[in-house]
């Protein structure tokens, strides 16, 4: 399964193209609108927020279930053009310092940085979240949960217990009910104060994201070289401004014994287990069956309200860069798209491992897997 995308920042709309669809796969707008939602709700933070409406345009039959060809998405994008009007659309020639704006007018051999602006600002991430509805249903329909939540912003960061560290499960509720997507009421109201303090003076605040994924089937991906740890690694950097990625305890795995980090395997009620998480769910390449858990960092917006040092592309002078949309904060709406990113590559090993044109075809597949993985423990 994978995904196209199209739009820009002040466009009409935003349009998405998910394709290997597989049919029979109930899809319904209600869980589209719930992820634009939960993204929309972490890139709040700053002084704007829009409400997101997706339609399907195509690929799924008069009774909900995907028909096997290539599923469309549009996202509107009116309410959020409207919400720009009394902003500056940007500088032509200056541009912004850690953005894309410079490096693409140089690979494109362009001379205006607001055409790069319009192509690589966050706003294009509504149609992936869009699109990622689809990945995540198919998902669900073998008991895989994606989820993910807010864990420092800027100097304020939420203190977990180690269990909590190793399985990540805390309840919707707890993480959307947060301004910042953090399940700690404490650590909420530290990373609101952070941001309020940037916000005063137009500044940005980068920080760090957990990432669970519950439920996934054991020994998925290749212990031959690129495997799962590898291709959820590639899936959360895709997600705009992360510039890092862990598994497991790997902050403290690096500073202690192997014999301390390893997870030792024991027979459980349900087949092979393991009796500790320290490698995040992931073993030589492949999934263990318990919950992968990933720590994402996530760095500040370049598309600051402050004044920054730049240069000017036409005089070749120095000069100040200024950004057309500013948002003290996006690193709760990054979360949902790192969601988004790993859904498809999930999505996408699930196919290749149990089949990926009808839907009754891949729950037999997976059927059958699962009964031999019971059986070998026998």
């Amino acid at each position: 399964m994978k995904y196209m995308t199209a739009g820009e920042l002040r466009g009409a709309s935003l349009v998405a193209i998910v394709d290997d669809v597989p049919a029979g796969l109930r899809l319904q707008a209600a869980s589209i609108q719930a992820d634009l939602d939960r993204w929309s709700h972490g890139c709040s933070c700053g002084e704007r927020r829009e409400v997101d409406c997706a339609a399907i345009l195509s690929g799924v039959s008069a009774d909900g279930r995907t028909t096997g060809s290539p599923l469309s998405l549009v996202v509107d994008n009116a309410a959020y053009r409207a919400s720009l009007e009394d902003e500056a659309p940007g500088q032509a020639a200056v541009p912004r310092p850690g953005s894309a704006d410079l490096a693409g007018l140089l690979a494109t051999d362009a001379n205006d940085c607001r055409s790069i602006v319009e192509g690589s600002s966050a706003r294009s991430q509504a149609a992936l979240i869009a699109a990622s509805a689809v990945a995540r249903e198919f998902l669900a329909e073998f008991g895989v949960e994606i989820q993910s939540y807010v864990t420092r912003i800027g100097a304020a960061a939420m203190r977990e217990q180690p269990i909590d560290f190793e399985t990540l499960r805390y309840t919707p509720l707890e993480i959307e009910s947060s301004p910042v997507r953090c399940p700690s009421a404490q650590a909420s109201r530290a990373m609101e104060e952070e941001i309020a303090a940037a916000c005063a003076v137009g500044d940005t605040l980068g920080g760090e994201v957990a990432v669970a994924i519950h439920g996934v089937a054991p020994a998925l991906g290749s212990y031959r070289g690129g495997g799962m740890m590898a291709r959820l690694s590639k899936a959360a950097f895709s997600a705009r401004d992360v510039v890092s990625v862990s598994f497991g305890s790997a902050c403290d795995m690096m500073r202690r014994r192997g014999s301390a980090v390893y997870d030792s395997a024991v027979l459980g009620a349900h087949g092979f287990a393991h009796t500790t998480n320290m490698l995040g769910g992931i073993e030589g390449g492949l999934t263990t069956g318990a919950s992968v858990v990933m720590r994402v960092g996530v760095a500040p917006s370049a598309s600051l309200r402050a004044p920054q040092k730049s240069i000017d592309l036409e005089t070749l002078s120095d000069a100040e860069s200024s950004s057309a949309a500013y948002s003290p904060c996006l690193v709760g709406g990054v979360a949902v798209a790192i969601e988004a990113e790993i859904a498809f590559a999930l999505a996408s090993a699930y196919q290749e491992r149990f089949g990926g044109v009808a839907m009754s075809d891949i729950h037999s597949s997976y059927d059958a897997y699962m009964r031999r993985l019971r059986l070998a423990a026998r």
